[in-house]
């Protein structure tokens, strides 16, 4: 979170910052069978809303839904092939980003300015293969060197 927050001090990134950990939740239960615990999240999110003066849970209902939602499409099996995980991630991402949003919405009896809001969900779809590219190339390596 602490990585994902200082990523705002680049030129690129001050309207907006992507939301890394999403896509670290998401390969850690899909690709590496790591599942983060409820507990650990609920705090971290908690933290993070406190440290940015955001309302209070928001961010642990997000990083919550998207664990729950990324364990609905696990259980369904249908991640099996790697061209599709993109999409799973971009329905994950958007449909939990747009239960906060609503949320968010109904708390502060106000709509957000669109333009950080699109910016976000963009850039964070657009890191999502270059980070999945970066895995995979490890990944090649690390077997190339076992072999």
């Amino acid at each position: 979170m602490n990585f994902q927050k200082s990523l705002s001090f680049f030129s690129l990134f001050e309207i907006a910052t992507p939301n890394v950990i999403s896509i670290l939740i998401y390969f850690c239960v899909i690709r590496f069978n790591i599942n983060p615990s409820n507990t650990v999240l609920f705090f971290l999110g908690l933290i993070h809303d406190i440290i940015n003066g955001e309302n209070l849970g928001t961010t642990t209902i997000f990083l919550l839904l998207f664990k729950y939602f990324t364990k609905i499409m696990l259980y369904e099996k249908f991640n099996k092939v790697n061209q599709e995980e993109w999409i799973f991630f971009t329905l994950i991402f958007i449909f939990s980003f747009t239960i906060v949003l609503l949320l968010n919405i109904v708390i502060n009896f106000s709509i957000p300015e669109l333009s950080p809001t699109f910016f976000h969900i963009g850039i964070t779809l657009i890191l999502f293969p270059i980070i999945n590219i970066g895995i995979n190339f490890f990944s090649f390596v690390t077997q190339f060197i076992k072999s």
